[in-house]
């Protein structure tokens, strides 16, 4: 393991997906050229240095990344002030709302996402210097700029995002005359962003094999459908502070359920804006916003990653309050009403919301944790696999990890049949088999899909092998999902080498085996990882 290349690395092909897939981590779905490596060393850095100063200090470990938030949001702000055009009173407005938007609990109480708060230091201070260079044609502050983005690049691949106002600059900012001659200064970001991907394809980091991750170095037409699919998602999230984050859970028709209300909320947002978009300034922060949320897309949508697209969604909406309620045409008394439940919305409904999230953020890691709490301990462990009928990724390879970490007993390797979030039928067809049937087949919510890729298609008798068991495509959907899948093991189910387990009202408890012959149902969970 080498700590700061591969802290992120969750997934890497050949030997160690092996490993993963022998103990268990990875599930029988998973996807056989699975790779989810992220190259982010400069995060990995910060997080070695509080291991360093302080291993045991959770505290400071959170005042650490709550430094770095409070230094995103300090540039945040100045980046309002350092822009032409933008009133005074717009500009502290704008930084407010960034500073209570909800949607960055998580990047500032998850240590685990202190690379997107790195991503916004980087990315907005090289923003700041190209405004600077664009205004006083000082080259060093391009240098700077350069130097600032490239670390963010190392930071994380949000940092991309502040490319899109780089972009939304020379379309808007700069004189018209000069606008098509200078698309020249867009040359040095864009050679850092290929060379910074030909370095991470050169190391083997990259995504593969999975639908909630597209990689659009290696998949661009994928990427492109993604993109069409999470853009409008994320733009609704950003404005309507509709939770994104279920977007997870949700079957394909809620997902286009979701899609095409939020393209219609993302048409009635250019509608709202429209007379506001004449201004150079709000083009600028509209077309930022957008193009910032374009990368966004290579994730499925949540809500923590709409830390850049804030940027410009309030320096839009600051402009817009600043235009509709502190002047108040009359002949837009509709607008000035709009303006009023937006200014509502993101700024004292978002203030309680990130209080109530940063309360709740315990919850996160107690989903995390709630397998290696709740499941059966033991020094017999150790011989044993923990079988579990129905679960998730996280929860059942965290069983056996957290209880690693600890220096507690460990069952040997971790199996999971099926999700929690589907309702299964579990019918035992002789000593060594089960036979699993979701209602909706395998794979129905993208929940499922973190280590299956969207174009792998089953077909009926596939069978793939495990230490403990072989599992055989027994029939499936239309779309080609497994429908019913046979887990045949090497011992008898009652064997004391297998511990069978299941989620149950959010509660994991020790499975009875149906009698053969039988079956029982086991209900779907409402319990979200996010």
């Amino acid at each position: 393991m080498r700590p700061v290349m591969d802290l992120f690395a969750f997934v890497k092909p050949g030997e160690p997906a092996e490993l993963m897939r022998r103990v268990g981590y990875l599930p029988w779905w998973s996807d056989p050229g699975v790779r989810i490596s992220l190259f982010r060393p400069i995060t990995a850095l910060t997080h070695m240095l509080d291991y360093t100063l302080w291993p045991d200090g959770i505290v400071l470990q959170h005042l650490h990344s709550l430094g770095w938030f409070f230094l995103g949001v300090f540039l945040v702000a100045a980046l309002y002030r350092r822009v032409p055009d933008m009133p005074v009173a717009a500009a502290a407005l704008a930084g407010l709302f960034f500073a209570v938007e909800d949607a960055h609990t998580y990047p500032a109480g998850w240590l685990a996402n202190r690379n997107a708060l790195l991503c916004l230091v980087c990315g907005t201070a090289a923003l700041i210097c190209h405004v600077r260079w664009r205004a006083s044609g000082r080259t060093r502050w391009l240098a700077l700029g350069l130097l600032l983005f490239s670390v963010g690049l190392g930071c994380g691949e949000a940092t991309l995002g502040a490319l899109g106002y780089v972009v939304a600059w020379q379309l808007t900012m700069e004189p018209k005359q000069a606008r098509i001659r200078s698309t020249a200064v867009l040359l040095p970001y864009l050679g850092l962003v290929f060379l910074w991907r030909l370095l991470y394809d050169t190391l083997g980091y990259g995504v593969a094999g999975s639908r909630l991750y597209v990689d659009p170095g290696q998949r661009p037409l994928l990427f492109l459908q993604a993109l069409a699919e999470r853009w409008p998602v994320l733009l609704a999230g950003q404005w309507f502070q509709i939770p994104i984050d279920l977007w997870i859970l949700l079957t394909w028709p809620q997902r286009l359920a979701l899609w095409v209300a939020s393209v219609a909320l993302a048409a009635g947002v250019v509608w709202l804006f429209w007379p506001l978009l004449k201004r150079p300034i709000a083009r600028f922060w509209a077309i930022g916003m957008a193009l910032s949320i374009v990368p966004l897309c290579a994730a499925f949508p949540m809500e923590r990653l709409l830390i850049f697209s804030g940027i410009g969604g309030f320096g839009l909406l600051a402009l817009f309050v600043d235009s509709y309620v502190f002047s108040s045409p009359v002949s837009s008394r509709w607008r000035r009403s709009a303006a009023i439940a937006l200014l509502v919305l993101h700024g004292p409904i978002a203030a309680v919301l990130l209080v109530g999230q940063t309360f709740g953020l315990p919850m996160l890691g107690d989903f995390f944790t709630a397998a290696a709490r709740h499941s059966p301990g033991g020094p017999e462990i150790a011989h044993q696999t923990f079988v579990y009928v129905n679960g998730n990724d996280f929860p059942v390879v965290y069983s056996r990890v957290v209880r690693i970490a600890n220096g507690d007993p460990a069952p040997r390797r971790v199996a999971q049949l099926a999700s929690m979030t589907d309702t299964n039928r579990i019918y035992r067809k002789d000593r060594y088999t089960l036979v699993i049937t979701p209602a909706d087949g395998f794979l129905a919510r993208p929940v499922d899909r973190l280590f299956a890729s969207g174009n792998r298609r089953f077909d009926s008798g596939d069978r793939i092998d495990r230490p403990d068991y072989q599992a055989e495509v027994l029939s499936v959907t239309r779309d080609g999902r497994p429908a019913s899948v046979s887990f045949q093991f090497r011992h008898p189910l009652e064997d004391p080498s297998l511990r069978w387990l299941y989620w149950k009202d959010r509660r994991l408890l020790e499975f009875p085996l149906p009698e053969v012959g039988s079956s029982v149902l086991l209900s779907g969970n409402s319990f979200s990882p996010f």
